[in-house]
């Protein structure tokens, strides 16, 4: 029996009622940013600005302390349950697969780099120092992406990830090298304070995961009580991520608008000081 219009346009909006609220809640929080922002006569505090960004750093929070138990249990879940035949060709796909598309992603770089030239014809004297850049080696990135993957403590993974840090060299240093010293002479710190910083080691997990997964499939018989678990902690975490997305389809909309009322805001903070910034130069 062929449905009839009102019910093909109510299974369309149900079926996208998420984005229907994410851009109707881009749009209001556009508006009500305006509206806040003449609505004032005098600058908006950091602390009102705090405010009106609360909602949008609730919603971010409760998916960020989803993500990590999701991709673990999922993960392991999934390759404990393949054919080990199977799960190799697969992911032998799935690497040529993302070999093929990081390639592309270089190539199309340099295309546009090339073709657009960006920053051409800007005084480089004019850009200010940036913050927190550090001195790192093309070497030491990769080194750092493979020690990643294979975490000292994975409960240490779950809040913090390895990263090398460089000393630069003093003014004696220099004066016993009797020359300057390249980036690559530099002291590696071997403080420990230093050299993990905040944020999820999420390829760690990843890792750990998969290597779980293939063990408990090479188990079989054996591996299957802890195979079920990772089974019911998936189907729960996904459970929560059906309800969060139910729930907090709305905080989702509040979030595009506070961002949005939390951008505007911010601009009226700078237009405010900028005179005050210009008598003090």
């Amino acid at each position: 029996m062929a449905r009839s219009r009102k019910e093909k346009l109510q299974g369309c909006v149900r079926m996208n009622l998420l984005t229907i609220l994410t851009v109707v809640g881009t749009l209001g929080g556009l508006i009500f940013g305006i509206i806040l922002r003449n609505s004032k006569s005098e600058a908006w505090s950091q602390r009102e600005i705090m405010y009106i960004a609360f909602p949008g750093n609730l919603f971010l929070n409760i998916l960020k302390g989803l993500i990590l138990p999701l991709i673990i249990s999922s993960i392991v879940s999934a390759i404990g349950s393949l054919d080990l035949s199977l799960s190799g060709r697969i992911g032998a796909k799935a690497i040529c697969y993302y070999l093929c598309t990081t390639m592309s992603a270089v190539l199309l770089g340099i295309i546009l780099c090339v073709t657009i030239r960006p920053g051409k014809g800007y005084d480089a004297g004019e850009v200010d120092e940036i913050k927190g850049t550090r001195n790192v080696t093309t070497v030491d990135t990769l080194l750092d992406l493979v020690r990643n993957m294979f975490p000292p403590n994975l409960v240490q993974a779950c809040v913090a990830q390895y990263r090398t840090s460089l000393l630069p060299p003093t003014e004696e240093d220099i004066l016993a090298a009797e020359r300057n010293l390249t980036i690559f002479e530099w002291k590696l710190d071997d403080d420990q304070d230093n050299l993990f910083v905040t944020g999820s080691n999420t390829l760690g997990m990843v890792v750990f995961s998969v290597v779980m997964g293939i063990t408990l499939a090479k188990m079989k018989e054996e591996g299957r009580a802890l195979l079920a678990f990772f089974d019911s902690l998936s189907a729960a975490m996904l459970m929560m991520t059906s309800w969060g997305s139910a729930r907090l389809t709305s905080a989702r909309a509040s979030e595009r608008a506070s961002d949005w009322v939390t951008k505007l805001a911010s601009v009226r903070v700078v237009d405010e000081e900028a005179p005050n910034l210009g008598s003090l130069k």
